[in-house]
């Protein structure tokens, strides 16, 4: 997972620290096609994107000016070479004319187009859109400034991107190499430029930006003259039938003058995996290199030049994982002085061509992103050693070894998410094994650093075997957490920081992060596999946490390859869409509508999160062919889309199988994808189809409403579903009849409440829908009850039981194996942090994604008896259009104290000078739990609440006896007991709320009331100036422009800047 980029922030402060600049500064994150800096891209008209900065509030952009340049070929070095004169570039502050002309004075590029001074005020996917090609094999800068509201005109950004090879001709001359005869190959050659002899001193390079395009399959490491250059982990998964990716490497600093070799090594990856079969190992490569004289040549993979041999790697299987035999070892092979290849093979051609096209990838690769040391070492049995890093993860390890085993022998590592009480690993998946071997050889030169290559395991915990001599805690074994490098673009942090959700909210980004090698995955382990209901009921969870632009731009293409794919193999369902992507056979065909449905709505929410209207537009046909083939299968007679095949999956209900079909849950995302499909179809102006997907949805909204409401017991049933699901879909719908409503919610609450004592009771589909579902009709405090809980079910007790990811199951115990212990379909409910108790939500049908923003904050005191009450919370997303906040602080604290019986303590509200208004809890007996979390446990003294209220409330502080005497009575006798009370704190402030809108944006910013208060009673500051007194608007404090109040909040319209909301009470 990639850091926030700090170097854009560091012009900024620069400019600003030099008193340089009042007004329009730099733009930062410059990104093409989402992505910073790509490498071989293969878009015809891509993209740019630029977040805006300034120095005023309310500002934003009205005209941009756009200039691509390219990089002249002669220049020496790579990236390296034009990072360097990008910044020397942008540290003279100079507009994008300015930037031009020193780039071009210093005969470093020439411009390729400019757009000149556009009027508007778009900064996100601005399409290159020129007349002139982007040309294959090439480099390009782009530089962007923007005029503010005044026509001042910023300093320019810069960036640059490299073009790979754009059609089949440009391959030419390459061949596909087959890695079958041998997984290790090696191209000796000699670089020879016609340049004078004083060029070539052995500090200067004759190289300009030199590329290699490389496509391994399955998976491939790559080194030229023992230098890697490619630094990924794994590699794509994809529809290999229909699409081959490949990546491009800078080798320009790599390559020299004489004798060079690039040497690679090939994995089976997926597309040699038993369960793909799409082929055997093989590359093709094609590496362009430039001399700062003007000439080039070509370094092909071809069977005339290139050689092969078997290498120490005799087993790699993504599941069951890799052997590596060192006696196999072929030491220096990677270096052209040192190594005579002889007595390797020539490199055979493939027998089979393999047909899909050559592609980039468009998404950051796989990377080893962060390392652990164990936090943990035991020997359950003697040479038998376990490593617990403290952390679940999908990664790999790197073993250092520094004493010889005898030859032959083996150092075993088994990878597992759990240990059994015996101090064992319980490795409890039956059909992958997840063990790397390292064989050692005859030959011992020292210390070994072995890591694998081509496979990941799912684990926490390692147990080791065959170790010579005993293993250090920090040394001997590193864990490296590997997953799609993608931005960390949101961060939530609740307070007190010891409460239940920041530890939810850690469980739930470890295993989506854990899930998404490429493709969002439903585990790292047993299937690995990208079932789309995990993926479409995770995905705004992860659009709110990190930038999925480029993540979900790749896995839509791959969504529709398989789409294409079935077709093809199943003309009688043509148009449908898998439950699997990419679709080898595993999952249905076609997808039960709740997975099928990923297609649809991450296209929409792509829209929503992204504006990306391309994605709108290319992928529109194709979701109609998915959506005709979901009419297909409808039920002609009732309306209804009765077709499914999981439902509410893994619900309690459910059972062991998991399995329970709903033609509620089908027929609610048929629903959803017609609005989805009648939004876009008005996007794209095509009436036609708005109107009819409009009147579809009108006519299965009344068939769902027909077939699931009982009217006289206000409840949406469904055989298979509880309440906590079928009522919050019909909710989502809009379907309840609105003098209905209020009955419907109160028996949902019920069902939570007195059946439930606030537990879940859901399933997949229905966890992602309930909170919010609470939150939009007045039970937000029931809905932070649920999500706070920490009793058997919910995501509470999973981090009770020391789970580090969420669990498939809401079932199991710290010991117990059932099912995987590390999926993200139950991780819906980040996004609910996000949008109701932080408040940041996007505008849904914005043309410019997040251009507009409703900040809404919903803040409830805890329930007493079932937690959930916050102090504060404190949320940051980074979107395209730059960084948006909004962070409150309840100035009416959560007091708390624990005591142990028989002693005295003093519950005090403190610094706020208030009173104690409430107990929100109290037990003296067993209670368990942390402050804002705590419940009761065994026993409890029936008087708890009663007495502390009557000695605490309408007082400033009091004192509690944690006795028997005080409480009335023993209430569990012969055991030990405490005492443990939450109590909330009057204060005049109630409120603090502060909130950072993107340059140029706009936001709607509401300040919540207390519940049952009225805005009469108050009065709001932002800073130290007035904006709301005796209910109405004060206008003067810049960048807010209005006010209006509601029963719940009052409601301030700001523009772009930081702020701060008081909310006060009048005197």
């Amino acid at each position: 997972m990639r850091p926030l980029s700090i170097a854009a922030a560091l012009v900024v402060s620069v400019q600003l620290l030099a008193g340089c600049f009042a007004g329009p500064l730099t733009p930062t994150r410059l990104r093409l096609e989402y992505m910073e800096r790509p490498q071989g891209i293969d878009v015809a008209k891509p993209r740019f994107s630029w977040a805006l900065e300034h120095t005023d509030r309310g500002e934003q952009q009205t005209a941009y000016q756009l200039t691509v340049m390219e990089w002249h070929a002669t220049q020496v070095g790579g990236v390296k070479a034009i990072e360097d004169s990008l910044q020397w570039a942008s540290r003279q502050l100079l507009d994008t004319d300015g930037v031009v002309a020193l780039l071009e004075g210093a005969s470093k590029a020439r411009v390729h187009w400019t757009s000149g001074w556009v009027e508007s005020s778009q900064s996100t996917n601005v399409e290159y859109n020129s007349t002139q090609p982007l040309a294959s094999d090439t480099v390009y800068l782009w530089m962007v400034s923007y005029k503010d509201s005044k026509s001042a005109v910023s300093p320019a950004a810069t960036s640059f991107f490299s073009v790979g090879l754009l059609t089949a001709e440009d391959w030419s001359g390459a061949q596909w190499l087959d890695g079958e005869q041998g997984n290790q190959l090696r191209l000796a050659f000699t670089i020879n430029p016609k340049v004078s002899r004083d060029l070539l001193s052995s500090s200067d390079t004759v190289l300009g930006f030199s590329m290699c395009h490389v496509a391994g399959l399955g998976y491939y490491d790559m080194t030229v003259n023992g230098v890697a250059v490619s630094d990924h982990v794994l590699g794509p998964f994809t529809t290999f039938e229909e699409r081959i990716p490949y990546y491009t490497h800078d080798v320009s600093y790599s390559l020299r003058y004489g004798e060079n070799v690039i040497a690679v090594t090939l994995g089976h990856g997926w597309y040699s995996q038993p369960s793909v079969k799409a082929g055997g190992r093989s590359l093709l490569m094609k590496c362009g290199v430039r001399f700062v004289d003007g000439t080039s040549m070509n370094v092909v993979s071809n069977t005339s030049t290139w050689k092969q041999i078997g290498g120490p790697i005799v087993y790699d299987d993504i599941y069951n994982g890799l052997t590596y035999n060192a006696s196999l070892e072929t030491p220096n092979w990677i270096y052209s002085f040192l190594f005579n290849d002889s007595d390797w093979s020539p490199a055979a051609a493939v027998s089979t061509t393999p047909t899909g096209v050559l592609s980039w990838p468009a998404i950051e690769p796989v990377r080893k992103v962060q390392s652990y040391v164990a936090v943990k070492l035991s020997e359950p049995a003697p040479g038998v050693f376990v490593f617990d890093f403290g952390q679940n993860m999908a990664g790999i390890c790197t073993l250092y070894i520094d004493a010889p085993g005898p030859p032959g022998s083996n150092i075993s590592l088994l990878h597992a998410e759990i240990m059994a009480e015996n101090g064992f690993v319980n490795h409890h998946y039956g059909n992958t094994k997840e063990v790397t071997t390292y064989i050692f050889g005859t030959a011992w030169n020292g210390p070994v650093t072995f890591e694998p290559k081509f496979v990941y395991s799912g684990f926490r915990y390692v147990q080791m075997t065959g170790y010579p001599g005993t293993p250090s805690l920090t040394e001997t074994l590193v864990a490296h957490f590997v997953h799609t490098d993608m931005e960390m673009s949101g961060n939530i942090q609740f307070s007190p920081d010891d409460h239940i959700l920041n530890d939810i909210q850690h469980i739930t980004r470890a295993a989506s992060l854990s899930n998404f090698i490429d493709i969002p995955t439903d585990c790292p382990q047993r299937e690995r596999r990208g079932w789309l209901g995990d993926a479409q009921l995770s995905a705004e969870t992860t659009m709110n946490n990190f930038d999925m632009g480029a993540s979900y731009t790749k896995f839509m293409r791959d969504i529709r390859d398989s789409q294409i794919q079935i077709s093809k193999a199943k003309p009688k369902i043509s148009g449908a869409v898998p439950d699997c992507v990419p679709w080898y056979h595993h999952g249905g065909a076609p997808a039960d509508p709740a997975w099928g449905t990923a297609y649809t709505l991450i296209w929409e929410w792509m829209y929503q999160y992204y504006g990306d209207k391309r994605m709108m537009i290319t992928y529109y046909d194709s979701i109609i062919e998915h959506m005709n083939q979901l009419f297909n299968e409808s039920n002609q007679t009732s309306g209804l889309l009765d077709f499914s095949r999981y439902g509410d999956w893994c619900s309690l209900q459910a059972g062991d199988g998991c399995r329970k079909s709903s033609a509620l849950v089908s027929t609610f995302y048929f629903i959803l994808q017609m609005d989805a499909i009648a939004h876009a179809a008005s996007v794209l102006e095509r009436p036609v189809d708005e109107k009819m997907y409009t009147v579809h949805g009108s006519i299965a909204r009344n068939a769902f409403q027909k077939y699931f409401y009982d009217a006289d017991q206000k409840m949406y049933v469904d055989t298979n579903l509880e309440p906590q699901t079928s009522v919050p879909l019909a909710l989502m719908l809009g379907v309840v009849p609105k003098e209905d409503i209020d009955a419907v919610v109160a028996n949902l609450v019920d069902d939570i409440v007195t059946k439930h004592q606030y537990h879940m009771n859901t399933g997949i589909v229905g966890t992602k829908y309930i909170l919010p579902m609470l939150s939009e009709h007045g039970h937000h405090d029931i809905a932070m009850a649920l999500a706070s809980q920490t009793t058997f079910p919910s995501w509470g007790y999973m981090v009770m039981q020391t789970a580090t990811t969420l669990w498939e199951s809401w079932k199991g115990t710290q010991y117990e194996a059932v099912s995987s212990r590390n999926h993200i379909m139950f991780g819906g409910q980040s996004s609910w942090y996000y949008q109701y108790i932080a408040g940041l939500q996007v505008a849904k049908y914005s043309q410019q994604a997040w251009k507009e923003i409703l900040i809404a904050p919903q803040i409830t005191p805890a329930i007493p008896g079932a937690g959930g009450g916050l102090d504060g919370v404190d949320a940051t997303v980074i979107t395209a259009r730059g960084t948006m906040r909004s962070s409150w602080t309840a100035a009416s604290p959560t007091v708390c104290v624990t005591a142990q019986e028989n002693q005295d303590v003093t519950l005090s509200c403190g610094k706020t000078g208030g009173n104690i208004t409430a107990i929100v809890f109290a037990s003296f007996g067993t209670p368990a739990g942390t402050c804002g979390n705590f419940s009761m446990f065994n026993c409890s003294s029936p008087s708890s609440l009663d007495k502390v209220k009557a000695a605490c409330v309408g007082k400033p502080s009091c004192s509690i006896s944690a006795t028997n005497t005080f409480f009335g009575g023993d209430p569990c006798i012969d055991v030990r007991k405490s005492l443990a009370v939450q109590a909330t704190c009057s204060t005049t402030s109630p409120y603090t709320m502060s909130v950072t809108i993107p340059v140029g944006s706009t936001a709607s910013v509401r300040v919540p009331l207390p519940k049952g208060t009225t805005p009469q009673i108050w009065s709001v500051t932002e800073g130290t100036t007035t904006v709301w007194h005796n209910n109405a608007f004060v206008s003067g404090d810049p960048g807010v422009t209005a006010a209006q109040a509601a029963a719940t909040y009052i409601e301030f319209s700001v523009g772009s800047g930081r702020y701060t909301f008081n909310l006060v009470a009048e005197k």
